[in-house]
Order: structure tokens, then C-alpha cells, then sequence
């Protein structure tokens, strides 16, 4: 029965302060105090009785109605024999039950048993304050309070069976004689159903409070309950006055919660009270009748409504504090609802608590509330259950809806309200009927649904309500700061009212990205819609293509939206095409996005009103002549048509952001003179684009500046005296035949430099070495250089560079003043035809040095052995975005004249520094040197393995705690002759993933850490090289999971022998006496699953970690900077 009934007193638990009945009812026990305040209750009732004379008939009735109620039952069923002593988990019921009912029968004195049950039952009351109910079933009172008549021979057998335990029957005799004289339940004179239903009624009665909503909807409340109960502290005695706060969107239950909570508490408080819609009684009368209704509830003050507004607040401060309050305020909206009531927390008992429900979270902080729970969606498996106990009442689906019940389920998005009114909705309907009303609820949701949810957003200020309507309309998912610039630009405070919509449980900000329930996505598009639903033309916001054209083709009637931003993926094909002359009747537009259109002829105007514009594609070859937004704070219009913006300057003081990436057809900027407020421009891609006004130099705001792929790009004139003072980023990537570049010294702010295949420059412009800010600088493939720019031989000024890439630039000499970088903390000189690498040993920061492909190279100075400044240390990574897919390592691969065994040894030494200092590296690093005969240093590995036919993994129960990682190696050789088999692990049942890679196979997944090297270009063959991965002990979930472990490659790389052992602690990666035994276990020729089926590829997970996650979090911000500098879209 625990198992059947048990969720009920879950959802009915501990309920009001206990007040005596009147005669009729039973026994009058005393309130609650803080004696049995802390009582944990397990049961509402627990009933005392003998077998054999009412189990199957007067008992099971009344358990079974008492059931029907949700009070919890304890109702012992097992058959006992004679003699036996009561159970302690018997006694314990007793204990954890707050009623007990004792039922005498006729056969009931005869069972010492129950005789113990009542014993027991009658401490309770006197020690735990329980409250006894005696039922009289078929014997008199009177013989139950003297213990004669049908009592009398069973006390004479127990005096007689006792006599060397008097003491025992005086207990039974005292029990019986209170309990007989106790007024009680005479079953005798009332039908017994009536009788039972009278009972039912004391005990609801006596318990208080009982939850005015149906069970079936109280489905996955109880761990919410739980985490309420543990915020309120209820054991706690020296906490004060908790205010608790229970904060949600409308219909998603908290109500329901608090009301399920008070239920549940309210019995260990001396006074309590529960104020449904405080915001509505304050609406009517006011906090002088919010002030009545708590007063009447705990103190049960007669006569309240003919007292003074000053008596009432008299009385609350008075009388209130001297009582263990528990006050649930429902709906509270406004602060001042909370402040007007004159309940101070810090006055009142120290033991009360004051639980407050509202969907605006402000108003609990503004209170200072102790604790904010805030109330979340119902989970699929919750959600699926509510719909199948509304729509089928059970648990489970009838036949034939099993498609159906998804679509619903999506459509609620894990609402409660919504799933309730949906389920109640589709009760007893077929399956024809559910599809209809799904495609009818699309387009017009259910009123009750959006009647409760309107609540909201009629308590905005009007600015709320525009954002609001924005964001349901347009902006569901997408990046909380592009939202931000679109609002800005509309003069909508995004930085405030954002905030605000949130905390009134209207959106949720998850990953930087805005959010908001499917509910109010329909809501806001209703409102919208509303007073003109067949009428686009005249709706305030448009969305859907087929809208738009519908209203850009009904006659000559302007357009009254202000903003239209149109669904990228809609099909517009079907469409006919529109007059470009039409879009004046955009006269009122403020925001116009559009991503795929289609138009014949010219635009004559465009809105005036315009503050955001993104058209990408613009099918036309300029702007009207005769448009002049000068609110305008963006014009985006990439993959555009344009051939010339504008001729001559044009005045747009707000304008902040200029987008004509991918415009083909542009051969020349605009002017810029009229525009000196620009913060970002964008001509990416624009392959035609030959000349850029000097007019560019005059930006002062300009942030970002982006000629990346601009192929025809000659020169770059900034002018004669360049004011770039804010520039951060400058992109001149593949502007390969670009020759010449502007002057650098105005650009003191320049933080990120790409000229990457900038091919045909021969020499960077000289005052690039004042670029102290500088942090990122890349000439990669700038084959043409003739020497390196000057700015590396004048090194003090660059104290900010931590970011060189010289790669493939045919560079004879590297100069000595690299070595000075002292900030440097990634440095690639691959594919150079230098013959010797200056020292790096104090460029203590250096994480990555990547010296592959260099065919003349033949010696290199000694590597750094120790580390900088801990602070210093990680620049690169805290600026990055997804930090852990930028490898740390040192590579020397197809350098075919470097011999220096030295180097080696410096390479296990870098090692070494990495693993001491994790600021180096995300996860894990790895090397990459030449093989130069030497095998002493892997004589340190436990397990090494000949070839690539061996596959391990580590037994699961090894721990790594006195590690501070693993270490895994491969000798291999590079042949790129085809015929060269590559992992001799027999044919693969498809194609590797990745050329060479240490392999992590489980049942269904292939974790890969790949080789960072293309050794495709390699241009020796026979060369042999030694790859060494770590990777820290929390990042070695490879242990837990069972993960097969091998090292895979391709044809012509030829793996010679690999191994692996785990890092000791003392961070000593080279000495044999430091190694830890590996658990480790061939797997076996059967148990390999290589050429079995393919598995989902994955990189290696580095996310295993608290840590991880907390950065992947933040790497999210990152993104949002790094975006807003124009380094990532």
C-alpha cells in the first residue's frame, strides 16, 4: 500500500497548526509548538485496529476513503499471532503519523498487540502532541473507559498473563480509560457510511489547509517541494526570518508549488495564512485589505473590517511578532505591495517565514529576499505523463496517438497550463481530432492559454511591450547582443529592458542567446495580429514573406509596420516579383531585415525612418538618391549588387556599421566624410573593389576594418595623416595583389593584424613597430617579402605580441630580436628557408613553436626551461573562443637537415615546463621531433608496443590520483609511397576519419586527438619522428569509459611503436623510478571493433569537468567580444 499511496502524502504532507475539534469530532489536542515543530512526518493517519473484526469491512472502508482524499495511510495488514510485541517499524509509523485512529471492536482488548499499538499510540499524544480519534465500532463506550463488560474477561486473562508485569496493564488500563472517556465515533447509532464520512471530514479538518487542486496535476512536484523546503531552513533555529521567493512565468506553476508546500509545513507554525492574488486585493482595496485578509487568516481577529487603517497596522506589528508566522503571499506585482503591508522580517519571530510568488524577480531582490527559487518547465518525461492523465485519465496512451502525443507535447513546450488545457481539450476526442486541433491551436492558441499569459505583458511599460514584441516576433534564439544592436539602434534601452523581461519571466538569457517560450512567441505574434488579422499592410510588425508581398501588392495604402524582418528560410520562390517602387510605402519603417528577394525595376525612396538596415543580396546597383536616414545606425547589405554607394559625401551622423561584404560589383568605397561615427567596416570579399577613398583615414570611432579577399586591392591610402586612433582589428588577408600599405602610426590602439597571402607585398610599412598594443600579427604566405619588417629588429615597443605567424614567408634569416618577445606565447616559422632559429630561452611564455617544413634548417638555440610570471601566463587562451581546440606543442616535422640530438632533449625538457605551469595549455599539448636514434627516453614508459596491431585499455578501477596525467608516444615513419601500408591493423570498413590519430573507441563512439601537421607535404620520405601527447589526469576520462586505445594512420605513415604510461606527481616525465604501473589489458583479436561498422566520430571531449563547463560558459562571452571586434561571424 506504501508504494500505491505513497506520492499523497508528498502532495498533502504536514499541514496547518493543529486546533482542537469541537466535541463531536474526537480529541482535542493542543497546538503545535516548538517541542514537535521539528517532527518529520511520514504519515497523515495512522489506524489502530483489531483484524479479525473490521479488516474487511468498517477499516477498509474508511482506508479506502481516506485514500480517495490524499491523506496517507498507514494501515498494517500482516496477520500476527498471539503474544506477539509490537515491531519497531510499527512503533515508528506511530511515531511519523500525525492522526491516529483507534478503532475498538468487540475483539479488540483480547490482542495484546493492539493493546501495544495503543500504548505506544497514547506516548504520542502526550510526548509529540499527535491528535487520537477513537471510533466505537460494536461496543460501548462506557466499556471501553472501565474495562468491563465485552473488556472484562480479556483483562482478567491479561492480569493473570502478566502478573510479574503489573505495570504493563496499568498502562493498557490508564490508555483505555482516557481514551473510553474521550468524546469519539459511536458507529453503533449511524449508518456507517455516514459515519465514515464524518470522520474523513475531522480529519481534513484537523490536518488544515487542503490543496484545492486536482492530483493528476501534482506530477514530478515533490523534488521541487523538497529543494523549497531545505531554502526555508525549517530545522534551522538561529537563522531569523527567511523570506523565500518563488519566481516563474505565468502557468508554469508556482502557485501550485507554494500551495502544495504551505500544505506540506503549515502545521509547525502557530499562525499561517495564504493570500491568493495579493495584486488584485491591493488593486481593490489597497494594503489596508491585504493587511485584513492576513490578520484574519492567523489571528482570527473578529470585527476587523470596522478597525482604522492605523489600528490594523497596530495590530500587525504588535501581535504578528510574537507568533511563528508562515505568510505565502500569491501574485505579488509590484514592489510596493510588499512595503505597504508593514511586515518587517527582522521583527517578526525569529522562526517565521514569508514565502512571496511573482514573475518578476526584481521585486524579491528589491526585498531581499533570502533565497530565489525559481520555478522551471515541466521535463519531457513529467510533461508526457500530465497528457496522457488529461487527455486518456491514466498514466499511459490509448492505441493509435502515439505520433500525435509528441506534436502536442512540442507545441506546449513543457508548459504545465498548457498541457493541462490541452490534454483537458483533447479528453475523449479521436485521433482525426487531435490533428485538427493541433492545425487549429497553431493558428489560433487556446484562450485560456493566452488570456493567462497576457497578464504579463499588460504590466509592462510601454517600451517592455516594444521590446517585447520584437523579440516574440523576430528574434527567438538568436545572439542576445545582435538583439541588442537592433534595439539600440531603436532607441529601446536593450541594456535595461532585456534585463527587465527576464526577471518578469517573459524571456531567458541561455549562452548569450535570448529565449522565449513557444506560448509567448504566439502571444506576442497575436497582439500584433489582433485588431487587423487578414490585414498585414496595417500590422506594427511583419515576419513572413508571403505578408510582406501580400501587403507590398494591395494598392497604393502605405504600410504601417515599423519593423519587418523576414524568415531567411521561407521559400519566396512561389512568389511573383515586386515593384522596387512600392517600397515607398515603407514611409513609417524604423527596421527592414531581408535575406532573399525579388524585384523589378528601380526604388524611387526608401524610409527616412530607417535605423537598421540589413538587405543581404540588394538587387539593385545604389541607394535612391534621395534617401537620407539620418537616424541610421546600421546599413548591412552583403552579397549586394551595389556598384557605387552614393557619389559625394552623404551626412549619416548615427551611423555605426557599414556591411558590403561579398559585394562583387563594388569598385569603390563611398566618401566618408559625412560618416565620421563608424565603428566597424565590413568589404569583405569584395573582389572588385580597386580604390578606397583616403577620406577612411578621418574615422576616429572605427574599430574594425576588414579588406579581407579583396583580390583587385592595390594600395592601402589612409591618408596623409591617418586618425585610426580606436582601430583594434585590421583584416588584409588574401588581398594578394596588394603592394603597398598605409602608413601604421596613427593606429595606436591596433590589437589584431592579418595581412595572411598577401602575396605580392614586398615590405610592411616602417611605423608598424609602434604598434604597441599589438597582440596578433600574421604574414603567413606573404611569399614575396623581401625581409622581415623592421618593427622585429625595434622589439621594446611590442610588448603586447603574443600572436607571430611568419609561416611560409621564404624567410633566409630569422633576426636575433625574436628572442626578445618576452610576451610571445605562440610562434610558427614553418615552411622557411632559414638555416639556424635565434634562442627562445627566455621567451618564458611560449607555448607553441612550430618549426616544420623548414628544409634548410640545420641547428636551433636552446628552448625555454622555465616559466614566467603566473599571471602572465595564458593571454592567448583567455582571449580565445573555445579555447581547447588551439593545441600548445613544439614541432619540427620534414626539416630534413636537422640533426641536433641536444634539441631533443630540450624537447622533453619543454615538456616538462608545459605540464608544471597549466596556464601553457587547455587540456593537453603534444611534440613532434625528429627520431634521432636515441631510445633511452622510452625506456620510461611502462607499456610500449611494437607496430600499430596492439589495442589496450586501462581497467576502470585504476586511479590516477597520484598523477598528474598521461603520456602516450609513437615512433613512426613517413613513406608517402601508396604502396606503404600505413596502421597494420587490417583493412578499415571505411575510410580513416583523419590521416593519423591516437584513437579512444567505445561501443558506439571514436574519440579522436589528431595530428596537427599536414605531413601530406612532406617532401622526404623515410624520415622517422616522435609524437608525445599529455593529456591531465581530469581530462582522462578514457579510464572510466573502458576506451579501446591505439594509435591509427593512414597509408604511407608507418607506425613503428607506440606506448604509454601515467605522469607521477613530481612532474619528473624523464626518470624511470617516477613511473605508475598502468592496469592495463590487450584487447583481444574479437573484441576489436574497427572493422566491424563505422562510429560516430567525435574529437577528443575535453569537456568532462566542472571547469570545462564553466569555460565553454564563458567562452561564450568570448565569442560575443571577438564577434563585436568582427574575428569571428
Amino acid at each position: 500500500m506504501y508504494k500505491l499511496f505513497g506520492p499523497m502524502n508528498k502532495l498533502f504532507g504536514p499541514m496547518n497548526k493543529m486546533f482542537g475539534l469541537p466535541r463531536e469530532g474526537g480529541t482535542a489536542s493542543s497546538s503545535s509548538t516548538d517541542s514537535n515543530s521539528n517532527q518529520s512526518y511520514r504519515y497523515d493517519v495512522f489506524i489502530s485496529f483489531r483484524g479479525s473484526d473490521t479488516r474487511n469491512s468498517f477499516v477498509d472502508h474508511l482506508y479506502a476513503h481516506l485514500n480517495r482524499k490524499g491523506i496517507f495511510t498507514f494501515k498494517d495488514d500482516k496477520q500476527l499471532q498471539k503474544g506477539e510485541a509490537i515491531s519497531p517499524q510499527l512503533l515508528q509509523a506511530i511515531q511519523q503519523s500525525r492522526i491516529s485512529i483507534v478503532v475498538f471492536s468487540k475483539d479488540y482488548a483480547s490482542s495484546t498487540w493492539c493493546l501495544d499499538e495503543m500504548a505506544a499510540i497514547s506516548e504520542s499524544r502526550i510526548n509529540l502532541k499527535q491528535v487520537v480519534f477513537p471510533v466505537f465500532y460494536d461496543v460501548d463506550p462506557s466499556h471501553v473507559k472501565k474495562q468491563n463488560g465485552v473488556y472484562e474477561n480479556a483483562f482478567v486473562l491479561h492480569t493473570e498473563a502478566f502478573k510479574h508485569n503489573s505495570g504493563k496493564v496499568a498502562r493498557w488500563r490508564t490508555t483505555m480509560t482516557y481514551l473510553g472517556g474521550t468524546a469519539g465515533w459511536d458507529v453503533r447509532v449511524e449508518p456507517e457510511f455516514e459515519m465514515i464520512e464524518k470522520i474523513v471530514e475531522a480529519v481534513i479538518k484537523k490536518l488544515g489547509r487542503t490543496f484545492s487542486g486536482s492530483t493528476d496535476d501534482l506530477i514530478g512536484i515533490q523534488p521541487h517541494i523538497e529543494a523549497l523546503e531545505n531554502l526555508l531552513k525549517l530545522s534551522s533555529e538561529d537563522d531569523g526570518c527567511r523570506v523565500l521567493g518563488i519566481w516563474g512565468m505565468d502557468g508554469i506553476g508556482k502557485t501550485t508549488l507554494a500551495t502544495v508546500l504551505y500544505d506540506k509545513i503549515s502545521f509547525q507554525f502557530d499562525a499561517c495564512c495564504f493570500i491568493e492574488n495579493v495584486s488584485k486585493i491591493y488593486e481593490d482595496g489597497g494594503a489596508v485589505a491585504v493587511q485584513k485578509q492576513i490578520i484574519c487568516q492567523t489571528i482570527e481577529e473578529k470585527n476587523i473590517d470596522t478597525c482604522s487603517a492605523r489600528k490594523i497596522s497596530q495590530t500587525m506589528r504588535n501581535r504578528l511578532c510574537k507568533l511563528k508566522l508562515l505568510i505565502v503571499l500569491d501574485n505579488v506585482e509590484q514592489l510596493e505591495q510588499l512595503e505597504k503591508l508593514d511586515i518587517e522580517p527582522k521583527f517578526l519571530h525569529p522562526r517565521s517565514k514569508i514565502i512571496i510568488i511573482t514573475r518578476d524577480k526584481h521585486i524579491l531582490q528589491a526585498y531581499g529576499a533570502d533565497e530565489v527559487f525559481e520555478a522551471k518547465l515541466m521535463n519531457d518525461e513529467d510533461a508526457h505523463k500530465l497528457l496522457c492523465r488529461k487527455a486518456f485519465k491514466s498514466d499511459y496512451p490509448s492505441s493509435g496517438f502515439a505520433e500525435l502525443i509528441p506534436k502536442v507535447l512540442v507545441y506546449a513546450q513543457r508548459l504545465p497550463l498548457a498541457v493541462k488545457v490541452l490534454g483537458s481539450f483533447l479528453f475523449s476526442r479521436n485521433a482525426n481530432e487531435w490533428s485538427s486541433t493541433l492545425d487549429k491551436f497553431e493558428k489560433n492558441p487556446p484562450n485560456k492559454i493566452m488570456k493567462a499569459l497576457q497578464v504579463s505583458y499588460e504590466g509592462l511599460e510601454k517600451d517592455e511591450k516594444e521590446v517585447f514584441l520584437h523579440v516574440a516576433c523576430f528574434f527567438n534564439g538568436e545572439r542576445k547582443d545582435y538583439v541588442s544592436r537592433i534595439l539600440d539602434a531603436c532607441e529601446l534601452n536593450p541594456g535595461i529592458n532585456i534585463r527587465l523581461l527576464a526577471e518578469k519571466s517573459l524571456i531567458t538569457i541561455r549562452n548569450e542567446e535570448i529565449h522565449i517560450h513557444e506560448m509567448l512567441h504566439k502571444l506576442g505574434k497575436q497582439i500584433v495580429q489582433e485588431q487587423h488579422p487578414h490585414k498585414p499592410k496595417l500590422w506594427s510588425r511583419m515576419w513572413l514573406y508571403r505578408d510582406f508581398h501580400h501587403a507590398m501588392i494591395t494598392n497604393s495604402e502605405a504600410i504601417k509596420a515599423k519593423a519587418i524582418i523576414l524568415n531567411q528560410k521561407e521559400d519566396v520562390s512561389k512568389f511573383n516579383k515586386l515593384r522596387a517602387e512600392d517600397l515607398s510605402k515603407l514611409e513609417n519603417l524604423e527596421v527592414l531585415i531581408l535575406y532573399k528577394s525579388k524585384f523589378s525595376g528601380k526604388p524611387t525612396s526608401l524610409s527616412d525612418s530607417l535605423c537598421y538596415l540589413l538587405w543581404n543580396g540588394y538587387p539593385f546597383t545604389s541607394l535612391p538618391s534621395n534617401f537620407q536616414p539620418h537616424r541610421l545606425v546600421e546599413l548591412n547589405m552583403p552579397d549586394s549588387s551595389i556598384k557605387q554607394l552614393w557619389i559625394g559625401p552623404q551626412y549619416l551622423p548615427n551611423l555605426r556599421r557599414m556591411d558590403l561584404s561579398n559585394s562583387k560589383n563594388l569598385k569603390m568605397t563611398p566618401c566618408f566624410e559625412g560618416i565620421l561615427n563608424l565603428e566597424r567596416l565590413d568589404f569583405t570579399g569584395c573582389i572588385n573593389l580597386s580604390h578606397v577613398d583616403p577620406s577612411i583615414g578621418l574615422l576616429t570611432e572605427l574599430v574594425f576594418l576588414s579588406f579581407q579577399r579583396c583580390a583587385s586591392l592595390v594600395s592601402l591610402n589612409f591618408g596623409r595623416r591617418p586618425l585610426l586612433k580606436s582601430l583594434k582589428v585590421l583584416c588584409l588577408s588574401d588581398c594578394t595583389k596588394l603592394e603597398y600599405t598605409s602608413d601604421f602610426s596613427g593606429l595606436v590602439m591596433l590589437q589584431y593584424l592579418d595581412m595572411d597571402r598577401c602575396a605580392s607585398i614586398s615590405r610592411i610599412h616602417e611605423f608598424v613597430e609602434t604598434l604597441g598594443n599589438l597582440s596578433y600579427l600574421s604574414l603567413r604566405d606573404c611569399t614575396n617579402l623581401v625581409e622581415i619588417p623592421c618593427m622585429l629588429e625595434c622589439y621594446i615597443p611590442l610588448k603586447s605580441l603574443i600572436y607571430l605567424d611568419l609561416s611560409f614567408c621564404n624567410i633566409s634569416k630569422v633576426p636575433d630580436a625574436i628572442g626578445e618577445l618576452k610576451s610571445l606565447e605562440r610562434l610558427n616559422l614553418q615552411g622557411n628557408k632559414f638555416t639556424s632559429v635565434p634562442s627562445t630561452y627566455r621567451l618564458k611564455n611560449l607555448s607553441y613553436l612550430n618549426l616544420s617544413h623548414c628544409h634548410m634548417l640545420q641547428s636551433s638555440s636552446e628552448l625555454p626551461t622555465a616559466n614566467g610570471p603566473s599571471d602572465l601566463l595564458g593571454r592567448y587562451f583567455e582571449t580565445t573562443s573555445q579555447s581547447h581546440n588551439h593545441r600548445s606543442g613544439l614541432y619540427i616535422v620534414d626539416s630534413p637537415n636537422y640533426t641536433n640530438l641536444d634539441f631533443f632533449w630540450s624537447g622533453i625538457g619543454w615538456m616538462q615546463r608545459l605540464v608544471k605551469e597549466p596556464r601553457h595549455f587547455r587540456c593537453g599539448f603534444d611534440i613532434v621531433i625528429p627520431w634521432l636514434g636515441h631510445d633511452y627516453y622510452l625506456g620510461n614508459f611502462n607499456f610500449k608496443f611494437k607496430g600499430g596491431l596492439d589495442i589496450v585499455r586501462i581497467e576502470n578501477s585504476f586511479s590516477l590520483m597520484d598523477c598528474v596525467g598521461c603520456l602516450f608516444f609513437v615512433k613512426f615513419e613517413v613513406n608517402n609511397c601508396h604502396e606503404v601500408s600505413g596502421s597494420p591493423l587490417g583493412s578499415f570498413s571505411s575510410p580513416l576519419p583523419h590521416p593519423f590519430y591516437l584513437s579512444f573507441e567505445s561501443e558506439y563512439t571514436e574519440e579522436r586527438f589528431d595530428m596537427p601537421l599536414d605531413l601530406e607535404i612532406n617532401k622526404v620520405d623515410g624520415k622517422k619522428y616522435l609524437w608525445v601527447i599529455y593529456i591531465s589526469r581530469k581530462h582522462c576520462h578514457f579510464v572510466k569509459t573502458g576506451a579501446h586505445i591505439t594509435f591509427k594512420a593512414r597509408q604511407g605513415l608507418i607506425i613503428k611503436k607506440w606506448g604509454l604510461h601515467a605522469v607521477a606527481n613530481k612532474l619528473k616525465l624523464s626518470i624511470p623510478r617516477d613511473k605508475i604501473s598502468l592496469p592495463l589489458q590487450i584487447v583481444k583479436q574479437k573484441e576489436r571493433s574497427s572493422s566491424i561498422e563505422p562510429k560516430i566520430q567525435l574529437p577528443y571531449n575535453w569537456y568532462v569537468c566542472d571547469e570545462d563547463e564553466v569555460e565553454m560558459k564563458q567562452a561564450k562571452g568570448k565569442e560575443t567580444d571577438l564577434f563585436n571586434l568582427g574575428l569571428i561571424t
